[in-house]
């Protein structure tokens, strides 16, 4: 029996990365119903859910290494939520209006959409043909980037309307503090993603079109 029991709990261990992964799609959901919602504490509670999904990134990442679970499935699934809800939620900052201009900020979204989806292409016929492309530092820092504008420009909707509303007080101020910073992280960000992106099709593009060649 205890050895059953130890197999099941082993399992369901095993399983706890992809089960954090698939939360952060139920979030996902969550965020896009709060981010039109208008009463006290909504804005905070947006906040809370792309905080989560942040944290929780790392977390299922961690244990996965932590612990020897890593799988194929669950690098695919994760690499997926992470963009869906990355590109997702700084589409849904551009329909609230917390990033403007919207013309601008929609054609710097849409670059960085079409090099994530790039970078997953090249990952995908690498994988096919058994190439193992190894993540560098510049696709590192540009996710630590994509991460904090996220966070810094949910709160401010966050700062506008729950701060103000239980504290009584004018925060416009601070709110325009916390929007520049915002702004500025998002397109620091964005330039890291994209320079990230072409340099990493220079390096493997060779070795995927040329199988034969190496990477610089």
């Amino acid at each position: 029996m205890r050895g059953h029991a130890f197999k099941d709990e082993n399992l369901m261990l095993r399983q706890l990365p992809n089960l954090i992964t698939f939360t952060r799609i139920v979030v996902l959901i969550a965020l896009v119903w709060l981010v039109f919602e208008e009463w006290t504490g909504a804005a905070s509670l947006a906040f809370l859910c792309i905080f989560y999904g942040s944290v929780s990134d790392f977390l299922d990442g961690w244990i996965a290494r932590r612990y020897g679970f890593i799988t194929n499935f669950g690098k695919i699934m994760d690499a997926l939520v992470d963009k869906i809800m990355t590109l997702g939620a700084f589409i849904l900052l551009v329909i609230a209006g917390v990033l403007s201009p919207p013309f601008l900020c929609g054609i710097i979204i849409g670059l960085m959409a079409v090099r994530e989806g790039g970078i997953t292409l090249m990952r995908m016929i690498a994988a096919r043909r058994n190439i193992v492309l190894a993540a560098d530092r510049a696709g590192k820092r540009k996710t630590i980037w994509q991460v904090t504008a996220i966070c810094v420009l949910f709160a401010v909707p966050m700062v506008e309307r729950d701060w103000s509303a239980w504290l009584g007080a004018d925060l416009g101020l601070f709110r325009d503090y916390v929007w520049l910073n915002g702004l500025f992280y998002f397109a620091l960000a964005a330039w890291l993603t994209i320079a990230s992106g072409a340099h990493y099709f220079r390096k493997y593009g060779p070795m995927l079109w040329k199988p034969d060649a190496t990477p610089a």
